[in-house]
């Protein structure tokens, strides 16, 4: 009986531990969970950073747009004031991949002294700073057609681009208003998916009606 019970009580002891392979494989095992959750984590904190900084872009155009739409539309040279032919000519050039920059015509300040400061920036200087990422503007302002409408005064909708190949824009022609285009291309250049300069951009734009409001009778 006794030996019976140092068998037992032995083969009990031998049960109670787990061998070094089974340690090894469970350390593996807790290894590549382990991994696989960083990886995990790592990838989503970089997302939320990408959409932190592309948050902080929309918001950088929209207060450069809101800057060049606060300006009087009449005249509409109030908008292009301070704006030189030379840089003008420039940021078509750079931009010139940009959508709605094909479609319009190249506007600049004609006064013969140019005023010392632009009205609006064609590139913000120095450049938005938020949260350690720097953030480029520049603001195309320029000038496109749209067909009239049947009703006098009113268009008819549809693109506003170039009736020509020009760079500068002709005599209205007829059946068409002048519009200005502003376009305004926010850029920044931080983290994995926006190392390369110019591989984040983001870009918006507006049509602005130079033409004075109608004027409506009241007293018969």
């Amino acid at each position: 009986m006794n030996k019976i019970r140092r068998r037992l009580a032995r083969l009990t002891a031998d049960s109670s531990g787990m061998t070094l392979v089974e340690v090894i494989v469970a350390i593996a095992i807790m290894g590549i969970v382990a991994t696989a959750a960083i990886g995990l984590a790592i990838t989503s904190t970089i997302g939320s950073v990408s959409q932190q900084r592309r948050a902080i872009a929309v918001t950088v155009a929209n207060a450069a747009m809101e800057k060049a739409n606060g300006l009087p539309a009449i005249p509409a040279t109030s908008l292009f004031s301070g704006r030189s032919l030379a840089l003008v000519a420039d940021s078509f050039s750079v931009n010139a991949g940009t959508s709605g920059v094909s479609k319009t015509y190249q506007e600049y300040d004609h006064t013969p002294t140019l005023p010392g400061t632009q009205a609006v920036p064609i590139t913000l200087d120095p450049p938005v700073t938020q949260n350690g990422t720097l953030y480029t503007v520049t603001t195309i302002i320029g000038t496109c057609f749209e067909k009239l409408g049947t009703n006098g005064g009113q268009t008819a909708g549809g693109d506003c681009a170039k009736v020509d190949s020009a760079t500068y824009a002709p005599v209205t022609p007829a059946g068409y208003t002048p519009l200005t285009r502003v376009i305004v291309i926010v850029g920044w250049t931080a983290g994995q998916g926006c190392a390369v300069a110019g591989s984040c951009v983001y870009t918006i734009s507006t049509l602005i009606d130079s033409h004075s409001d109608l004027e409506w009778k009241t007293n018969g």
